[in-house]
């Protein structure tokens, strides 16, 4: 059969999740050998760099000229990027897009209607959980028939190193490691993280969030800071704003438990890494997951900190159920691969191709 030619397009963001998708699928979709793949990637553009250095708005509105000589006449266009999908008014080729969640339309209250219904120019919408799907259908129907899951997938380096990470961030070894990542920006909710790690009794606890000030809106961290300094929490706290992979990787491996405390998320890689390391986990309740997290989280209303210093607790002070959270963790993280994520794609790709 003649190879079915793909344009991957994706706007490289170190350390977000659509990069991690971005990579990751990739990777799997290059094995494919009836699929030709080409990567675009807009950041390796002189003219988008030295655009995006002075402003992230004109940048994009370069996109269509600059993608006009990049994309083939008879590919397939795949947008992971879900902030891109405004190029489908310019795009005449056949098209996907990944939507990796709703929260620009409904909790930024960024997207308006109509910058959602210009999904409707694609002929299949990739969405990465069931929840985006279910809220996409409820508020967009319109789309519904469009809309295929495809689950992300789990990183296959996912190893202990032998750096001693306690040593390099000056931790005690004595330190028993309550685990955040994300940024600043207030969906992700560190701070009541914060404020319920303040209320532990148990001894030799640490919180370390790794994550950059990244926010959406007005700036957090000064927030932060003021409430560790009020509660005389500086030896308590430890915030990197940016570690490598591997290091990120040897912190799962040392925490007593991974807290995810988010108001809204799309997917949740980083619940199903901390599983992979043997870590458990701490969820909010709320949108996709507890459908990533399974069985194998306790979980808790992202509003109300009491009930996550409960659920801390009970981990904290009961090894068997750690111990069962860390088995069923194990078990979960089946369910994602990126290598069967990426065949499920590329029969899409066949669909549309016909």
């Amino acid at each position: 059969m003649d190879k079915i030619k793909v344009d991957l397009l994706c706007l490289f963001q170190e350390n977000t999740g659509q990069t991690v998708y971005f990579k990751e699928l990739s990777r799997e979709l290059k094995k494919i050998k009836w699929l030709d793949l080409k990567i675009i990637n807009p950041n390796e553009s002189r003219i988008f760099s030295f655009l995006n250095h002075y402003s992230n708005s004109l940048a994009l509105k370069s996109l269509p000229f600059l993608l006009g000589k990049k994309i083939r006449n008879d590919s397939i266009i795949h947008i992971t990027n879900q902030e891109l999908f405004f190029l489908l008014q310019s795009i005449k080729n056949k098209s996907i897009v990944t939507l990796h969640d709703l929260s620009l339309f409904s909790y930024y209250k960024i997207w308006k209607e109509k910058d959602v219904k210009l999904l409707n120019k694609t002929e299949k919408i990739i969405c990465i959980s069931n929840s985006t799907k279910k809220e996409l259908d409820e508020k967009f129907p319109v789309l519904a028939q469009k809309v295929v899951v495809v689950y992300c997938g789990l990183k296959s380096n996912l190893k202990k190193s032998n750096s001693n990470i306690r040593e390099k961030y000056g931790l005690n070894e004595k330190d028993r490691i309550i685990l955040f990542i994300g940024s600043d920006d207030e969906k992700k909710n560190f701070f009541t993280l914060l404020k319920a790690f303040s209320e532990l009794k148990q001894e030799n606890l640490i919180l370390v969030k790794v994550g950059s000030p990244w926010t959406m809106h007005e700036s957090q961290r000064k927030k932060f800071e003021s409430f560790i300094s009020e509660h005389w929490l500086e030896e308590k706290v430890k915030i990197l704003d940016s570690v490598s992979n591997q290091d990120l990787t040897d912190f799962y491996f040392e925490a007593e438990i991974f807290v995810c405390p988010s108001h809204y998320e799309g997917f949740g890689l980083t619940l199903i890494e901390a599983m992979a390391c043997g870590c458990p986990v701490v969820s909010a309740d709320n949108t996709s997951l507890p459908e990533i997290a399974g069985n194998a989280a306790l979980f808790f209303n992202s509003e109300n900190e009491n009930q996550l210093l409960e659920q801390l607790n009970k981990i904290l002070n009961d090894e068997n159920l750690k111990k069962d959270l860390i088995q069923k963790g194990f078990q979960n993280i089946k369910r994602f691969n990126w290598k069967k994520s990426a065949k499920k794609l590329a029969e899409i790709y066949k669909g549309i191709n016909k």
